[in-house]
């Protein structure tokens, strides 16, 4: 038991630390007369001249009735002409070039709102229309089966009618292993031979 409290030695030492002061509370200090701060002497009269008692009485007039008393006589009324013949004349330049600015800047407001509104508009007739519109019904292409006759026999090709030969020459060619220039077409009355050129 005692290895283990060897160990844990407290990491401060407290006997150094000391209170920095001790306030004691005693009823008995209440009871003593507290210490008032001194009184500021009295200023002598004899310091004070006297004057002729043949002083002139002054006449107070009182104001309370009235709340405020504007005491300050109102600023003198300058007529419009007066005001516009001093104004310099770049103060009148700079204020129509103000004035023209915020009209521009309120015209071109203006502007802008009218064509958000104009494209809001041509959007929603675009929506409208396409929305409208009847979906055309997928026109169905006609096919034809052409069989071609060669050396190993007849081979069938499904194409549509409206598709050109060269669609049928390429697939023939694909399908027999051979050159698209090696090819050529020989029509004979209701037929229409190919033969690879020699």
């Amino acid at each position: 038991m005692e290895e283990f409290s060897e160990e844990l030695e407290p990491l401060f030492d407290y006997r150094r630390v000391q209170p920095l002061n001790v306030v004691y509370l005693d009823d008995d200090d209440f009871d003593a007369p507290s210490a008032s701060p001194p009184k500021r002497r009295k200023i002598s009269d004899s310091a004070v001249e006297k004057v002729d008692d043949t002083v002139k009485a002054v006449n107070v007039i009182d104001c309370g009735d009235k709340e405020e008393e504007d005491w300050l006589p109102p600023p003198p009324k300058v007529s419009l002409d007066a005001r516009l013949r001093g104004e310099d004349s770049t103060l009148r330049e700079l204020r129509l070039k103000k004035q023209e600015l915020a009209s521009l800047a309120q015209s071109a407001e203006n502007v802008m709102r009218a064509v958000e509104e104009s494209v809001k508009k041509e959007l929603s007739d675009s929506l409208k229309a396409v929305a409208e519109k009847p979906s055309k019904p997928r026109c169905e292409r006609n096919k034809i089966v052409l069989s071609i006759q060669d050396k190993d026999g007849a081979k069938q090709f499904r194409i549509y009618v409206d598709d050109k030969f060269e669609r049928l020459f390429k697939m023939y060619a694909d399908k027999a292993k051979l050159d698209l220039k090696s090819l050529c077409m020989l029509p004979r009355a209701d037929m229409v031979f190919l033969q690879p050129r020699h």
